[in-house]
Protein backbone atom coordinates (compact mmCIF):
# COMPACT_ATOMS: atom_id res chain seq x y z
CA UNK A 1 0.00 0.00 0.00
CA UNK A 2 0.66 3.46 -0.64
CA UNK A 3 1.00 6.95 1.37
CA UNK A 4 1.35 9.88 -0.59
CA UNK A 5 0.88 13.91 0.52
CA UNK A 6 -0.10 15.80 -2.55
CA UNK A 7 -0.46 19.58 -2.49
CA UNK A 8 -4.21 20.72 -1.04
CA UNK A 9 -4.87 16.70 -0.01
CA UNK A 10 -5.09 15.89 3.57
CA UNK A 11 -3.48 12.85 5.63
CA UNK A 12 -6.29 11.28 7.21
CA UNK A 13 -7.39 6.95 6.58
CA UNK A 14 -11.22 6.66 6.89
CA UNK A 15 -12.76 3.12 6.96
CA UNK A 16 -16.54 3.40 8.35
CA UNK A 17 -18.45 0.08 7.99
CA UNK A 18 -21.87 -0.22 6.86
CA UNK A 19 -24.17 -3.34 8.44
CA UNK A 20 -25.36 -6.75 6.92
CA UNK A 21 -22.20 -6.77 4.37
CA UNK A 22 -18.69 -8.40 4.73
CA UNK A 23 -15.85 -5.96 5.81
CA UNK A 24 -12.89 -5.22 8.33
CA UNK A 25 -12.00 -2.73 11.27
CA UNK A 26 -9.14 -0.28 11.79
CA UNK A 27 -7.67 1.78 9.92
CA UNK A 28 -4.34 1.26 7.45
CA UNK A 29 -1.36 3.75 8.11
CA UNK A 30 -0.64 3.57 4.52
CA UNK A 31 -4.08 4.48 2.74
CA UNK A 32 -4.33 7.60 0.59
CA UNK A 33 -4.97 10.71 2.08
CA UNK A 34 -8.10 11.53 3.33
CA UNK A 35 -10.22 13.94 5.28
CA UNK A 36 -11.11 14.21 9.39
CA UNK A 37 -12.11 10.64 10.95
CA UNK A 38 -15.89 10.89 11.79
CA UNK A 39 -15.83 9.35 15.40
CA UNK A 40 -20.17 10.06 15.27
CA UNK A 41 -21.10 10.62 11.79
CA UNK A 42 -24.76 11.68 13.25
CA UNK A 43 -25.34 15.57 13.63
CA UNK A 44 -24.68 16.72 17.16
CA UNK A 45 -27.86 17.43 19.41
CA UNK A 46 -29.25 20.68 17.94
CA UNK A 47 -29.66 21.73 21.26
CA UNK A 48 -25.85 22.39 21.59
CA UNK A 49 -25.93 25.90 20.31
CA UNK A 50 -22.78 26.68 18.88
CA UNK A 51 -22.50 30.17 20.34
CA UNK A 52 -23.43 28.49 24.15
CA UNK A 53 -20.11 27.12 24.54
CA UNK A 54 -16.62 29.16 24.76
CA UNK A 55 -14.22 27.19 22.09
CA UNK A 56 -11.73 30.07 22.63
CA UNK A 57 -9.26 27.35 24.25
CA UNK A 58 -8.53 24.26 23.22
CA UNK A 59 -6.30 21.42 24.49
CA UNK A 60 -4.62 19.37 21.69
CA UNK A 61 -2.58 16.16 22.16
CA UNK A 62 0.80 16.66 20.39
CA UNK A 63 3.10 14.12 19.57
CA UNK A 64 1.19 12.42 22.82
CA UNK A 65 1.44 15.89 25.07
CA UNK A 66 -1.66 17.74 26.42
CA UNK A 67 -0.96 21.64 24.78
CA UNK A 68 -3.12 24.54 25.56
CA UNK A 69 -3.68 26.57 22.67
CA UNK A 70 -6.45 28.94 21.29
CA UNK A 71 -8.94 27.82 18.59
CA UNK A 72 -6.95 30.40 16.07
CA UNK A 73 -3.63 28.90 16.25
CA UNK A 74 -4.58 24.85 16.30
CA UNK A 75 -6.94 25.91 13.23
CA UNK A 76 -3.55 27.32 11.57
CA UNK A 77 -2.23 24.51 12.36
CA UNK A 78 -4.46 22.30 10.61
CA UNK A 79 -5.23 24.04 7.71
CA UNK A 80 -1.71 24.50 7.48
CA UNK A 81 -1.03 20.50 7.45
CA UNK A 82 -3.90 19.96 5.15
CA UNK A 83 -4.12 22.30 1.73
CA UNK A 84 -1.43 24.16 0.16
CA UNK A 85 -0.25 27.56 0.91
CA UNK A 86 -0.80 28.29 -2.95
CA UNK A 87 -3.99 27.42 -3.26
CA UNK A 88 -6.48 30.54 -4.18
CA UNK A 89 -7.17 32.53 -0.92
CA UNK A 90 -11.00 32.03 -1.06
CA UNK A 91 -10.50 28.03 -1.30
CA UNK A 92 -8.04 28.66 1.97
CA UNK A 93 -10.62 30.23 3.66
CA UNK A 94 -13.13 27.60 2.91
CA UNK A 95 -11.34 25.41 4.07
CA UNK A 96 -10.47 27.31 7.07
CA UNK A 97 -13.89 27.42 8.19
CA UNK A 98 -14.29 23.67 7.40
CA UNK A 99 -11.54 22.51 10.01
CA UNK A 100 -12.43 25.36 12.67
CA UNK A 101 -16.04 24.02 12.13
CA UNK A 102 -15.03 19.89 12.80
CA UNK A 103 -12.96 20.77 15.78
CA UNK A 104 -15.63 22.88 17.39
CA UNK A 105 -18.31 20.07 16.10
CA UNK A 106 -15.65 17.89 18.18
CA UNK A 107 -15.48 20.01 20.81
CA UNK A 108 -19.39 20.05 21.56
CA UNK A 109 -18.99 16.08 22.02
CA UNK A 110 -16.35 15.91 25.07
CA UNK A 111 -13.06 14.49 25.16
CA UNK A 112 -13.35 10.97 23.68
CA UNK A 113 -11.79 7.77 25.73
CA UNK A 114 -8.40 7.84 23.22
CA UNK A 115 -7.22 11.08 24.40
CA UNK A 116 -9.23 11.85 27.95
CA UNK A 117 -6.75 14.23 28.75
CA UNK A 118 -7.07 16.43 25.84
CA UNK A 119 -10.18 17.85 23.56
CA UNK A 120 -8.47 17.19 20.45
CA UNK A 121 -5.06 15.52 18.80
CA UNK A 122 -2.81 15.86 16.34
CA UNK A 123 -3.01 12.15 15.02
CA UNK A 124 -4.79 11.94 11.91
CA UNK A 125 -6.18 8.92 12.06
CA UNK A 126 -8.67 10.44 14.93
CA UNK A 127 -8.71 13.92 14.83
CA UNK A 128 -6.36 15.92 12.01
CA UNK A 129 -2.79 16.78 11.00
CA UNK A 130 -1.18 19.38 12.31
CA UNK A 131 1.73 21.66 11.66
CA UNK A 132 3.19 24.11 14.09
CA UNK A 133 2.59 27.53 12.28
CA UNK A 134 5.37 29.74 14.27
CA UNK A 135 8.05 27.08 14.06
CA UNK A 136 7.78 26.58 10.55
CA UNK A 137 6.86 29.86 9.26
CA UNK A 138 10.24 30.82 11.60
CA UNK A 139 12.43 28.10 9.80
CA UNK A 140 11.54 29.60 6.33
CA UNK A 141 8.06 28.16 5.37
CA UNK A 142 5.42 30.55 3.26
CA UNK A 143 2.19 30.21 5.12
CA UNK A 144 1.49 33.56 5.13
CA UNK A 145 -1.89 32.98 2.58
CA UNK A 146 -2.58 30.21 5.39
CA UNK A 147 -2.28 32.43 8.12
CA UNK A 148 -4.28 34.90 6.41
CA UNK A 149 -7.34 32.78 5.88
CA UNK A 150 -7.50 32.06 9.20
CA UNK A 151 -7.63 35.45 9.92
CA UNK A 152 -10.03 36.44 7.82
CA UNK A 153 -12.46 34.07 9.02
CA UNK A 154 -11.75 33.87 12.77
CA UNK A 155 -14.91 32.39 14.46
CA UNK A 156 -16.98 31.53 11.91
CA UNK A 157 -18.06 28.17 11.92
CA UNK A 158 -20.78 25.79 10.03
CA UNK A 159 -24.09 25.27 11.69
CA UNK A 160 -27.15 22.95 10.75
CA UNK A 161 -30.27 23.68 12.67
CA UNK A 162 -28.31 25.61 15.28
CA UNK A 163 -25.32 23.01 16.02
CA UNK A 164 -21.79 22.47 14.32
CA UNK A 165 -21.86 20.25 11.45
CA UNK A 166 -19.71 17.51 10.80
CA UNK A 167 -17.28 19.09 8.22
CA UNK A 168 -15.48 16.64 5.96
CA UNK A 169 -13.10 17.33 3.64
CA UNK A 170 -11.26 15.57 1.02
CA UNK A 171 -9.12 15.62 -1.46
CA UNK A 172 -10.94 15.61 -5.22
CA UNK A 173 -13.80 13.91 -5.96
CA UNK A 174 -14.91 13.14 -9.43
CA UNK A 175 -17.82 15.06 -10.81
CA UNK A 176 -20.01 14.45 -8.09
CA UNK A 177 -19.53 14.12 -4.23
CA UNK A 178 -20.40 11.31 -2.36
CA UNK A 179 -23.65 11.30 -0.41
CA UNK A 180 -22.76 10.86 3.42
CA UNK A 181 -25.00 7.78 3.41
CA UNK A 182 -23.29 5.84 0.73
CA UNK A 183 -20.06 5.66 2.13
CA UNK A 184 -20.39 5.78 5.81
CA UNK A 185 -24.35 4.36 5.76
CA UNK A 186 -25.37 7.48 7.87
CA UNK A 187 -27.38 9.89 6.08
CA UNK A 188 -26.51 13.39 6.70
CA UNK A 189 -28.58 16.16 5.43
CA UNK A 190 -25.65 18.46 4.70
CA UNK A 191 -23.78 15.75 3.50
CA UNK A 192 -25.38 14.85 0.02
CA UNK A 193 -24.17 14.33 -3.18
CA UNK A 194 -23.13 18.02 -4.60
CA UNK A 195 -21.67 18.87 -8.23
CA UNK A 196 -17.91 19.23 -8.24
CA UNK A 197 -16.02 20.46 -11.30
CA UNK A 198 -12.44 20.89 -11.60
CA UNK A 199 -11.35 17.53 -10.24
CA UNK A 200 -9.20 16.82 -13.38
CA UNK A 201 -6.65 19.42 -12.18
CA UNK A 202 -5.63 16.91 -9.42
CA UNK A 203 -2.31 14.63 -11.04
CA UNK A 204 -4.17 11.59 -9.01
CA UNK A 205 -7.37 12.39 -10.01
CA UNK A 206 -7.25 8.92 -12.12
CA UNK A 207 -5.16 6.38 -10.79
CA UNK A 208 -4.82 2.89 -11.31
CA UNK A 209 -3.46 0.05 -8.99
CA UNK A 210 -2.43 -3.38 -10.54
CA UNK A 211 -1.91 -6.73 -8.46
CA UNK A 212 -0.95 -9.75 -9.35
CA UNK A 213 -3.26 -12.76 -8.82
CA UNK A 214 -1.77 -14.73 -6.25
CA UNK A 215 -1.36 -11.28 -4.36
CA UNK A 216 -4.61 -10.54 -4.94
CA UNK A 217 -5.47 -14.14 -3.65
CA UNK A 218 -3.95 -14.17 -0.80
CA UNK A 219 -4.79 -11.11 0.77
CA UNK A 220 -8.65 -11.78 0.00
CA UNK A 221 -8.29 -15.09 1.68
CA UNK A 222 -6.95 -13.50 4.54
CA UNK A 223 -9.67 -11.15 5.13
CA UNK A 224 -12.46 -13.15 3.99
CA UNK A 225 -11.71 -16.58 4.41
CA UNK A 226 -15.09 -17.61 2.97
CA UNK A 227 -14.41 -15.84 -0.24
CA UNK A 228 -13.94 -18.20 -3.51
CA UNK A 229 -11.07 -16.54 -5.42
CA UNK A 230 -9.87 -19.69 -6.59
CA UNK A 231 -10.93 -19.58 -10.57
CA UNK A 232 -9.68 -17.09 -12.87
CA UNK A 233 -8.98 -13.25 -12.31
CA UNK A 234 -12.39 -12.46 -14.43
CA UNK A 235 -14.49 -14.60 -12.24
CA UNK A 236 -13.72 -12.81 -8.82
CA UNK A 237 -15.67 -10.12 -8.89
CA UNK A 238 -19.50 -9.96 -9.98
CA UNK A 239 -22.50 -6.96 -9.67
CA UNK A 240 -21.95 -4.00 -7.89
CA UNK A 241 -23.92 -1.61 -6.13
CA UNK A 242 -22.88 2.23 -6.88
CA UNK A 243 -23.66 5.74 -5.60
CA UNK A 244 -24.90 8.20 -7.39
CA UNK A 245 -22.04 9.02 -7.42
CA UNK A 246 -20.18 6.20 -8.86
CA UNK A 247 -18.39 5.10 -5.92
CA UNK A 248 -19.01 1.36 -5.40
CA UNK A 249 -20.91 0.85 -1.91
CA UNK A 250 -21.05 -2.87 -1.96
CA UNK A 251 -19.25 -5.74 -4.77
CA UNK A 252 -20.06 -8.96 -5.06
CA UNK A 253 -16.18 -10.45 -4.68
CA UNK A 254 -15.53 -14.11 -4.41
CA UNK A 255 -19.36 -15.13 -3.69
CA UNK A 256 -19.75 -12.35 -0.90
CA UNK A 257 -21.00 -8.96 -0.55
CA UNK A 258 -17.93 -7.03 0.39
CA UNK A 259 -17.95 -3.21 1.09
CA UNK A 260 -16.59 -0.58 -1.46
CA UNK A 261 -14.67 1.23 1.31
CA UNK A 262 -13.45 -2.67 2.43
CA UNK A 263 -11.74 -3.18 -0.91
CA UNK A 264 -10.46 0.31 -1.19
CA UNK A 265 -8.39 -0.22 2.58
CA UNK A 266 -7.75 -3.75 1.38
CA UNK A 267 -5.55 -2.57 -1.96
CA UNK A 268 -4.38 1.04 -1.04
CA UNK A 269 -6.78 2.88 -3.53
CA UNK A 270 -7.38 6.24 -4.04
CA UNK A 271 -11.14 5.55 -3.92
CA UNK A 272 -14.39 3.22 -3.88
CA UNK A 273 -15.05 5.18 -7.55
CA UNK A 274 -13.23 2.08 -9.00
CA UNK A 275 -13.36 -0.53 -12.32
CA UNK A 276 -11.66 -2.98 -12.69
CA UNK A 277 -9.42 -4.96 -15.35
CA UNK A 278 -7.93 -8.44 -15.51
CA UNK A 279 -5.27 -10.42 -17.38
CA UNK A 280 -4.94 -13.86 -16.78
CA UNK A 281 -2.06 -13.33 -13.83
CA UNK A 282 -3.56 -9.73 -12.56
CA UNK A 283 -6.17 -6.89 -11.82
CA UNK A 284 -5.69 -3.83 -12.61
CA UNK A 285 -8.47 -1.43 -10.89
CA UNK A 286 -8.89 1.97 -12.39
CA UNK A 287 -9.77 5.00 -9.67
CA UNK A 288 -11.27 8.49 -10.12
CA UNK A 289 -10.99 10.91 -7.05
CA UNK A 290 -8.61 10.98 -4.31
CA UNK A 291 -10.19 10.39 -0.65
CA UNK A 292 -14.00 9.26 0.62
CA UNK A 293 -15.04 11.74 -1.51
CA UNK A 294 -18.04 13.59 1.08
CA UNK A 295 -18.07 17.01 1.93
CA UNK A 296 -15.56 19.34 0.31
CA UNK A 297 -13.36 18.62 -2.52
CA UNK A 298 -9.87 20.97 -2.19
CA UNK A 299 -9.46 20.62 -5.73
CA UNK A 300 -13.21 21.93 -6.25
CA UNK A 301 -12.75 24.45 -3.80
CA UNK A 302 -9.57 25.47 -5.58
CA UNK A 303 -11.45 25.21 -9.08
CA UNK A 304 -14.25 27.27 -7.98
CA UNK A 305 -12.36 29.77 -6.87
CA UNK A 306 -10.25 30.46 -9.70
CA UNK A 307 -14.02 30.60 -11.58
CA UNK A 308 -14.63 33.64 -9.03
CA UNK A 309 -15.89 31.76 -6.54
CA UNK A 310 -15.89 33.28 -2.46
CA UNK A 311 -15.45 30.96 0.33
CA UNK A 312 -18.77 31.30 1.01
CA UNK A 313 -20.27 30.12 -2.49
CA UNK A 314 -17.90 27.30 -2.07
CA UNK A 315 -18.88 26.21 1.47
CA UNK A 316 -22.40 26.31 0.46
CA UNK A 317 -21.82 24.01 -2.80
CA UNK A 318 -20.44 21.50 -0.26
CA UNK A 319 -22.48 22.05 2.70
CA UNK A 320 -26.25 22.06 1.65
CA UNK A 321 -28.60 24.36 3.86
CA UNK A 322 -25.75 25.29 6.55
CA UNK A 323 -25.22 28.52 8.43
CA UNK A 324 -22.18 30.50 8.33
CA UNK A 325 -22.51 31.62 11.79
CA UNK A 326 -19.91 32.98 14.41
CA UNK A 327 -18.72 31.64 17.58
Amino acid sequence: MRKLLLAGCGLVSVLYLLPMVWSFGGIADGQAPETLLIPDAAPVDAAADAGAADYSTVTVEIDGTPTALPLETYVEGVVAAEISNDFPLEAIRAQAVAARTYAVYKLSRGRPDVHPDADLCDDYHHCAAYRDVAVETAAGSDLSRVRQAVRDTEGEILTYDGAPIAAVFHCVSGPRTEAAADVWGEDIPYLQSEVSPGGSACSEYESSVTVPAEDFRQTVQESFPSAEVSGAPDTWFKASVRSDAGGVITVKLGGLTVEGTAVRELFGLNSTNFTITTTEDSITFHTIGYGHGVGLSQYGAKYLAEQGATYQDILSNYYQDTVLTRI
